[in-house]
């Protein structure tokens, strides 16, 4: 009995030290653990130099890779460098090599047994320039991007002109789609672009029938400013072929949408604080401005409207309407018993905007402006070092600045039915700045802080 009792002892010992040993061989398993994968490639039993050579491997593969986007007969092509794509061996090796090597115990035994028995895939590491590849698709856009155009009547040859299907590319997508094939082998993709509809129809036109043009106004632009041409064109036709029912408000931010660059707008001189500046949908508020004086004649109910804090060039005083998405706004009311329809052209250097109708207006309409006061400019001195006393230097020379009233006045058969003050408006003069010459042991004064800008379209 002693001697069984002994070998069982013995036999159970063996069992632990060779169970010990196992584990122990396990846990210190110095190549991959097996069942492991790297983007569905087993690499079970590779030492960690194996590992990091079979990455560097791919890594040079990945950087020659590139990736053709294609839309009708519209193709484009990035490679890997052009956004700085690259495979992240350090990470990836990290993570695969870890596997199975921290943890408690149980956790660790845990992992190594669930990639033998049920595998675990690892996706690589990688790296790309964010920047870069939101510039590229940037570029594509802009060649793929149209927006439908709702059926209107040309203002400048007076037929109708037909609607037209816009289309927009997928920008979030398209980024995701061409990360992934980058990841792969060279790929040929089609680019998702989503078809967008105009609101109006030539037949809906037609069945409207809105054709009579109420009033029209037209401003001019230097239309050798590609980018603030652009702008003006856009927003022109975003509010071109808007029809608003009797009742309803128009605002013009709400239809033209954000002044974003992934909106197509782009980057033109506009009014800061009083100074021109780049910013983005620079001219916008002239194709508002244009409007304001259009639903002016055609003696609508102005809603929300807010004068530039300096007089502009394409309108006279009193007759502009600035905007800034989120911020101003310019709102009419249709006050008619009819639809009416917002129709904005761009043709060459000139704007057109008019109002349309079912039925001729009964009353005719004369803007006027009055009371026109001058506001003459401040002249602001600073003392400025760099000049002996005595001496002194006009930095900037000022304009004036003025206030006015405009008023619209109904007629009927030539004789007055109507007078309205449509609004009192204040632009701020410039100021004129002259530098004026101290003593060297005298300091400049420190500039002072800015207020809150104040930011127009222009």
């Amino acid at each position: 009995m002693k001697s069984q009792r002994w070998l069982l002892i013995v036999a159970i010992a063996m069992a632990v030290t060779a169970i010990g040993g196992f584990l122990i061989y396990q846990l210190n398993w110095p190549m991959v653990y097996g069942g492991i994968t790297l983007e569905g490639a087993p690499i079970g039993g590779k030492t960690h130099e194996e590992l990091v050579q079979l990455l560097k491997t791919w890594q040079q593969e990945r950087r020659n890779h590139k990736v053709e986007m294609v839309y009708g007969e519209k193709k484009f092509r990035l490679d890997a460098s052009e956004i700085d794509y690259d495979l992240d061996v350090e990470a990836t090796v990290v993570e695969v090599w870890n596997f199975g090597r921290y943890g408690s115990l149980a956790e660790r035994l845990s992992s190594i047994w669930t990639a033998n028995h049920k595998g675990y895939n690892v996706f690589v590491h990688t790296s790309y320039d964010e920047a870069k590849l939101a510039g590229v698709v940037e570029k594509w856009r802009q060649l793929i991007d149209r927006l439908p155009r709702n059926a209107t009547l040309s203002l400048f040859d007076g037929v109708v002109v037909p609607d037209e299907e816009g289309r927009r590319l997928e920008i979030e997508t398209v980024k995701k789609s061409v990360v992934e094939a980058l990841g792969g082998t060279d790929a040929v993709l089609l680019l998702p672009v989503t078809p967008l509809y105009p609101q109006l129809t030539k037949g809906e036109l037609e069945a409207a029938g809105l054709k009579l043009i109420l009033a029209q106004f037209t401003t001019y632009f230097d239309s050798t400013n590609v980018n603030r041409s652009a702008n003006v064109a856009l927003a022109a036709n975003k509010i071109n072929g808007y029809i608003i029912y009797p009742g309803q408000i128009f605002s013009f931010n709400e239809i033209v949408g954000p002044r974003e660059k992934q909106f197509g707008f782009m980057e033109a001189l506009e009014i800061v604080d009083g100074e021109m500046v780049p910013g983005i949908g620079g001219g916008v508020c002239q194709v508002s401005s244009t409007l304001y004086n259009a639903v002016l004649l055609a003696n609508l109910a102005i809603v929300e409207r807010t004068n530039h804090s300096k007089p502009l060039g394409y309108v006279g005083l009193g007759r502009d309407a600035t905007v800034y998405y989120d911020t101003l706004d310019f709102k009419f009311v249709n006050n008619t018993v009819s639809p009416i329809m917002v129709v904005a052209e761009v043709r060459g250097d000139a704007l057109a905007v008019a109002v349309i109708g079912e039925k001729a207006m009964t009353e005719q309409i004369k803007i006027l402006s009055v009371d026109r006061r001058v506001i003459m400019p401040t002249v602001v001195t600073i003392p400025d070092a760099a000049f002996a006393v005595g001496e002194s230097k006009v930095e900037k020379t000022g304009t004036p600045g003025y206030e006015i009233t405009t008023i619209r006045v109904s007629y009927v058969d030539g004789a007055e039915v109507n007078r309205e003050v449509v609004a009192k408006d204040s632009y701020s003069p410039d100021d004129t700045v002259i530098r004026v010459g101290i003593s060297k042991e005298k300091r400049p004064p420190q500039a002072k802080i800015k207020p809150k800008q104040r930011v127009e379209e222009n």
